[in-house]
């Protein structure tokens, strides 16, 4: 809920169900905006890639790695 508040003042767009690259119970969850996205419930920042790239194509970017934080992966969305 604190989540959907923060990201409704902030700007940032989730995409709805996400994705689900693993195949578990858990799927993954996309949140950024034109500048970053976060794909969370990822191993690695190759896994994470392709959803990362969808987001920031929106705003006619590419992702790039920034970094992992825990079981997320935090990309820049370049030009």
């Amino acid at each position: 809920m604190l989540l959907g508040a923060l990201c409704a003042l902030s700007g940032c767009q989730t995409a709805g169900a996400d994705a689900n690259i693993y195949g578990g119970a858990f799927g993954q969850r996309v949140v950024g905006n034109e500048t970053y996205v976060t794909v969370s419930n990822v191993w690695n920042e190759m896994d994470a890639l392709p959803l990362a790239d969808q987001h920031c194509k929106q705003f006619s970017k590419a992702a790039r790695f920034n970094r992992m934080e825990g079981p997320r992966a935090i990309f820049d969305c370049v030009r």
